[in-house]
């Protein structure tokens, strides 16, 4: 029982650490908002300094743990290392093949992707006499810092070039996105696409109709 107390201790304690981690870029209001972190967690693990993918604390009974340490990895992730007996280690293994694991890099715009609309709605000029309604695809890279480059119109371009051109102004406008990445050593840019709706001011359309 003393042990189990003292294991949990330690736990505690690595948690606090984690949360004055992230206290310090004051960032951990804006990571408890996003919509892509709400049921997730931000840091690696390690058991025995192998990180496993799907392998977290919650697979291994509190006793069975010897040691915990909070730091930096060598790719410069915040990690939790755990030290663990041959045995639970390779029982530890075995129960994180039984867990689905998404490992695709994901991004959202700051504040949830819900914000992403309010921000094009708001920032959005409408070309003058534009007639209609019309949705445009920009494909351009998001890098690991969350910043953007390279906006070009995907496929089938708008046969107005103020649209395009304006779909282009819009994405080279935006903020920074939150990128989070699953696996460890795997942060490269990567490509989002993003459909643009440009709509005659003052019509609202209504399953492919309008009213004025």
């Amino acid at each position: 029982m003393k042990k189990l107390f003292v294991i949990s201790l330690i736990l505690v304690q690595t948690c606090i650490a984690l949360a004055q981690n992230y206290c310090v870029n004051d960032t951990v209001v804006r990571e408890i908002q996003f919509p892509l972190t709400r049921n997730d967690k931000t840091e690696f693990f390690y058991f025995n300094d192998e990180w496993i993918p799907g392998a977290h604390p919650g697979l291994v009974e509190a006793d069975a743990i010897q040691k915990v340490e909070v730091k930096n990895d060598e790719y410069g992730n915040r990690a939790m290392f755990l030290t663990v007996s041959p045995e639970t280690l390779s029982q530890i293994k075995t129960e994180a093949q039984k867990v689905l694991v998404n490992l695709d890099t994901r991004c959202e715009f700051p504040g949830g992707n819900g914000k992403l609309k309010e921000w094009l709605d708001e920032n959005i000029r409408i070309p003058e006499g534009f007639k209609g309604s019309e949705r445009v695809l920009v494909k351009f890279t998001v890098h690991p810092d969350g910043s953007i480059s390279n906006p070009s119109i995907f496929r089938q371009p708008s046969k107005n070039e103020a649209v395009n051109q304006e779909a282009l102004r819009l994405v080279n406008a935006l903020p920074n996105f939150r990128v989070k990445y699953y696996i460890l050593h795997l942060k490269k840019s990567f490509t989002y696409y993003l459909p643009i709706t440009f709509k005659e001011p003052g019509v609202i359309f209504i399953r492919g109709g309008e009213n004025k």
